[in-house]
């Protein structure tokens, strides 16, 4: 790993201490605020509950983007760019290869699971699911995937660069972010905690090896929009365990992308000091 957030020694580590918990906070009373404004147990697959959170997450995104803008601005001058969300062209395809660092290994992970009798149905027409994984991607965006990249991947990130280097600093923004799924979901659940934490782990990861949270951002997009189209979603149905589904979804993606990344990594960015 040769990348590093940037940042020198924090003088004031007890500030930073409460700005990181200022920024995850703020992310959690606009996640719990938004989940109380929205319909109780709606139809995930209606394309009027998906408008519904994608102006949500709209809303949740800036006003996140916002106070990280006023957390980080007294620490440099370019706020969003030090947390690794520059908004050049460049960050935009560090998404997409993101999206595809899950959907390659992921569709040939189906293909063969489908080969060996466990196939992934659809129990829709194409007319009316291609526009519902369209709705979808985008609220998964707006509503999980940038807010939270920005904060735990990016701010957060980039805060304990001041204080730890490599994996340090990977497994403890990944803590804070189980921390905060079991807090906000009030689920304490070993085998979903440790989900999350393998997801905060990778993410992570990816954030480390690309200096950018761009590419977490495609990533994790990609992946929750995978998971609620086959968990939630009237459309598809998987044959197969929970077990087989959790190693297309998640454990066989996560880790071909930081095999990817780790052995190939001018492919996806260029050698640069971390955004």
């Amino acid at each position: 790993m040769t990348q590093q957030p940037a940042g020198g020694p924090d003088r004031r580590p007890t500030a930073r201490i409460v700005k990181i918990g200022a920024a995850i906070l703020c992310l959690g009373v606009l996640l719990t605020a938004a989940y109380r404004m929205l319909p109780q147990d709606p139809d995930p697959t209606e394309p009027s509950t998906l408008v519904l959170r994608i102006l949500a997450g709209l809303a949740i995104s800036a006003l996140t983007l916002t106070a990280l803008y006023f957390l980080a601005r007294r620490e440099t001058p370019a706020p969003l760019r030090s947390i690794g969300l520059a908004t050049r062209q460049r960050g935009w395809l560090l998404a997409l290869w993101g999206m595809a660092l899950w959907l390659v290994p992921a569709a040939a992970t189906f293909a063969v699971l489908s080969a060996l009798g466990s196939p992934l149905h659809l129990t829709a027409s194409l007319a009316d699911l291609l526009p519902a994984i369209g709705l979808l991607l985008l609220a998964v965006l707006f509503t999980e995937a940038l807010p939270e990249e920005a904060v735990f991947r990016g701010y957060v990130t980039s805060s304990l660069g001041g204080w730890l280097r490599g994996w340090w600093i990977i497994t403890t923004q990944a803590a804070l972010f189980t921390l905060f799924a079991g807090i906000l979901r009030q689920n304490w659940h070993m085998g979903d905690l440790s989900l999350f934490l393998a997801m905060g782990i990778g993410l992570g990861y990816l954030r480390m090896l690309s200096g950018s949270i761009w590419m977490p951002i495609g990533f994790h997009t990609a992946f929750q929009t995978g998971s609620q189209l086959v968990h939630t979603h009237h459309g598809l149905d998987f044959a197969g365990g929970s077990g087989m589904l959790m190693l297309a979804l998640g454990a066989i993606p996560f880790a071909s992308a930081a095999i990817v990344l780790s052995t190939m990594p001018t492919l996806f960015v260029r050698p640069r000091r971390v955004e």
